[in-house]
């Protein structure tokens, strides 16, 4: 009796024991449960987050891959316009080379032209240059003229005067008597002069000497030989006793000489038939030619 009540109560302390450890284990498993509920609901909030978030990112997804097809088209257009510029780029490209090649014959050109402008410039001012003198010379022409023209007036005036005294000279050769041959005439020349020749002086009064043609005789190529009778300064010319009976010409040169010297060289440029009129084309002295001086045909 003793041993069961013993083992009886063996039996509660391990029943008192087992169910102060299955207390302690209950107590410790509903903290666990209330841990693992806390858990739980931390999870659940940070899933519900998480749904949220991946619907969040499942908008943005869609919206970024709506933009990416934007994109996409945006890019096959943008492909498109680059495959079309490169071709506008090799067009102008074409463009350019040509437009090069027309702006190097254009520089040419130009060139050229800029070379044809100065040679044209130089030839305008080389023809102003000319005109300038032109217009020089031909005032001097015109002065020149106006004083030949002058001179022609004066020279027309003492041309009448001279006339209406050669015609006078012829006058008084017509009236004159016929000469007497000489007995021995001289076989040196055509025509001989009376040994007392007087010559008069510019205004006198002038009385020819006899004049004895003879075609006949040998030595009729000598030159002819006659005397100033008439000298007018201010004009320049000479009157000759000599004419056209006498073979003298116009054009016809004389050597005018003083004591075998010759002062100066006259042409004929009127002829009458026993008086020319001379023009004074040289002088060789300071003075000029004076009446009575020799005057022999000059040349052959």
């Amino acid at each position: 009796m003793a041993a069961g009540g013993q083992l009886q109560k063996l039996v509660l302390v391990v029943v008192a024991v087992v169910a102060l450890a299955l207390g302690g284990v209950a107590a410790a498993t509903r903290a666990q449960l209330m841990q693992l509920k806390q858990q739980l609901s931390a999870k659940q909030q940070q899933i519900a987050t998480l749904t949220a978030t991946n619907s969040e990112l499942q908008q943005h997804l869609g919206s970024l891959e709506a933009e990416r097809k934007g994109l996409e088209e945006r890019l096959t257009e943008l492909r498109t316009q680059l495959t079309s510029a490169t071709g506008e780029r090799e067009r102008l490209r074409g463009s350019l080379a040509d437009l090069q090649a027309r702006y190097d014959a254009l520089q040419h050109d130009t060139t050229t032209l800029e070379a044809q402008v100065s040679r044209l410039t130089r030839e305008r001012d080389d023809a102003k240059d000319r005109i300038q003198r032109l217009e020089a010379e031909r005032a001097d022409v015109e002065r020149t003229a106006s004083r030949i023209r002058e001179r022609f007036a004066l020279l027309d005036r003492d041309y009448q005067q001279l006339a209406e005294k050669l015609a006078r000279l012829e006058e008084q050769v017509r009236q004159a008597p016929p000469p007497t041959p000489p007995p021995n005439p001289s076989p040196m020349g055509t025509s001989s002069l009376n040994s007392s020749l007087a010559v008069p002086r510019s205004g006198q009064a002038v009385e020819l000497p006899p004049i004895v043609v003879r075609k006949d005789q040998p030595g009729a190529g000598l030159p002819i030989r006659g005397r100033l009778i008439e000298v007018n300064e201010n004009h320049r010319f000479v009157v000759l006793d000599k004419g056209s009976n006498d073979g003298v010409g116009v054009g016809m040169t004389f050597d005018i000489l003083r004591g075998g010297t010759m002062v100066a060289q006259a042409v004929a440029v009127r002829v009458r038939s026993q008086l020319s009129a001379c023009d004074l084309i040289a002088s060789r002295s300071p003075g000029i030619p004076q009446a009575g001086d020799l005057a022999i045909q000059h040349g052959p």
